[in-house]
C-alpha cells in the first residue's frame, strides 16, 4: 500500500504543479481534477487486491452525509460549474443562496453536532441523491463503507459520545488512503502556487463560486477566499 500511495502522491503533485501554473478558468482546475481522479483510479485498477469487495455506497445512501466534507477552493470551483451548467442562471442563484446559508449554520459545528441535528448535505435530493455526485471532492471519494450498516451504527455513536468518536466502519483501506493522499498533495501543490489552500464544508465552497463566477479569476490571482 505504501508504495501505491508513494506513486499517487509523486503523480499527483507533478500534475498539479504544472496544471495550476498555467490555470486561467474554472475549466483548467475541473480538468487538474479530472487528471487527479485518473491517476487514483489507475492505482486502484493495479494495486487494489483481487479479494477486495466493492464499497457498499451508491445512489441514495446519505449515511455519511451528515459530517464535514473538506474541500478545497479547486473542488468547489468544479462543482459550481458543473451545477451552474444544469440549473441555469434563476435556479444557480437560488441553490447558491441555500449553501451559502446552510454553511452559515454549520460552520462551526463538530461532525457529532451535525450528526445529532440531522445537518444533512444540502447538495443530496429527497431520494438522497448527490447533484454533484460526478465532480464530488476528493474526501467524498474516500469513504469506502463496505456495509452501510457500519455507517449508521457509527453516526449513532458519534452523535451519542460526547467525545464525538466515531464506531469501526469497515472500509477499503487502499482507496480511503489514496483519496486521502490525493487531497493533501493538492493542497500542498496550491499552497506552493501561492494560492489559498483553505478548506471548507462542500457547502461553503460551491455556494462561494456558484454565487460568485467572478471569484474563480480572483482565487487564481492569489486572493484569500472570502469565507471567514
Amino acid at each position: 500500500m505504501l508504495a501505491a500511495i508513494d506513486r499517487c502522491r509523486t503523480q499527483i503533485a507533478s500534475l498539479a504543479d504544472a496544471a495550476l501554473a498555467r490555470a486561467r478558468a474554472a475549466a483548467d482546475l475541473a480538468a487538474l481534477l479530472e487528471g487527479v481522479e485518473s491517476i487514483v483510479a489507475r492505482e486502484l485498477r493495479s494495486s487494489r487486491p483481487a479479494a477486495t469487495p466493492p464499497p457498499a455506497c451508491g445512489p441514495g445512501c446519505r449515511a455519511c452525509c451528515t459530517v464535514n466534507v473538506a474541500t478545497l477552493a479547486i473542488e468547489g470551483v468544479a462543482a459550481a460549474s458543473f451545477l451552474r451548467a444544469r440549473l441555469g442562471p434563476a435556479a444557480s442563484a437560488a441553490t447558491a443562496a441555500a449553501l451559502g446559508a446552510f454553511h452559515d449554520r454549520v460552520r462551526w459545528l463538530e461532525d457529532r453536532e451535525r450528526v445529532a441535528h440531522g445537518h444533512g448535505c444540502p447538495l443530496l435530493d429527497d431520494a438522497g441523491r448527490c447533484a454533484i455526485h460526478p465532480v464530488r471532492p476528493l474526501a467524498c471519494r474516500s469513504v469506502t463503507s463496505l456495509d452501510p450498516e457500519d455507517c449508521r451504527r457509527a453516526l449513532l455513536r458519534c452523535a451519542e459520545d460526547d467525545d464525538g468518536a466515531l464506531g469501526t466502519v469497515r472500509m477499503d483501506l487502499l482507496q480511503n488512503a489514496l483519496y486521502g493522499e490525493a487531497l493533501a498533495t493538492l493542497a500542498e501543490a496550491v499552497a506552493r502556487r501561492g494560492l489559498d489552500a483553505r478548506v471548507r464544508d462542500v457547502s461553503g465552497m460551491t455556494g462561494l463560486f456558484l454565487s460568485e463566477p467572478a471569484a474563480v479569476s480572483a482565487y487564481l490571482s492569489g486572493a484569500r477566499l472570502a469565507l471567514e
